[in-house]
């Protein structure tokens, strides 16, 4: 999807969450991955889904909706799937807005500095207000498919041209060298630069 297919869907589902919990609470997210750099205009890469670290719902602080979620976690996911089927979408991308990759970028580190990118009734969507966070997480994910094209851009964006300048930008968001090993940093370094550079 592009980035007007995918901000159509966050005003359905704003519409959405509105009448599932109804009252003053807002859900505030942090965006990241691909759709992260279409909505700050980095990239125009299509993507299959938002993906975000929902950083306080309805009041109620961090939340997850993967694994175990509580009652107001899975009528959340409902609302989301039932837009998903509404739009046809195939069944690994009716969760068109997850966090998949939260759990995994929460035991790296912690969540860097927001900037609000957008304000809907009921939701509020950050972007990182230094995106080399998203780099520094590619850098570790290092999925050829998804992510190497992003890692080149933002690369180029931020002048990234050797390894070290890259194990710098990851050590500014995930300073655990022993989770940084245990996700292959190095390993995705040699690939993305070259062994030895």
């Amino acid at each position: 999807m592009n980035k007007e297919e995918l901000e159509a869907l966050l005003i359905e589902l704003d519409d959405a969450l509105i009448k599932a919990f109804p009252g003053p609470e807002f859900i505030e997210m942090l965006v990241v991955g691909g759709a992260c750099l279409l909505f700050a205009g980095i990239s125009t890469r299509q993507t299959e889904d938002i993906d975000v670290i929902i950083t306080d719902l309805l009041g109620t602080g961090r939340a997850g909706l993967v694994y175990n979620p509580n009652p107001t976690e899975q009528k959340m996911r409902e609302v989301i799937e039932q837009i998903g089927k509404k739009h046809r979408l195939k069944k690994k991308e009716q969760m068109f807005l997850n966090d998949d990759c939260a759990p995994f970028l929460i035991e790296l580190g912690d969540i860097p500095p927001v900037r609000l990118w957008r304000e809907y009734q009921k939701m509020h969507l950050y972007l990182p207000a230094d995106l080399s966070y998203i780099l520094a997480c590619k850098l570790i994910a290092g999925r050829v498919d998804k992510d190497y094209g992003d890692i080149a851009v933002l690369r180029s964006m931020f002048g990234i041209s050797t390894q070290d300048q890259a194990r710098e930008v990851v050590n500014r968001f995930f300073p655990d060298y022993d989770a940084q090993e245990f996700f292959g940093l190095s390993r995705n370094l040699d690939e993305i630069f070259g062994e030895g550079e």
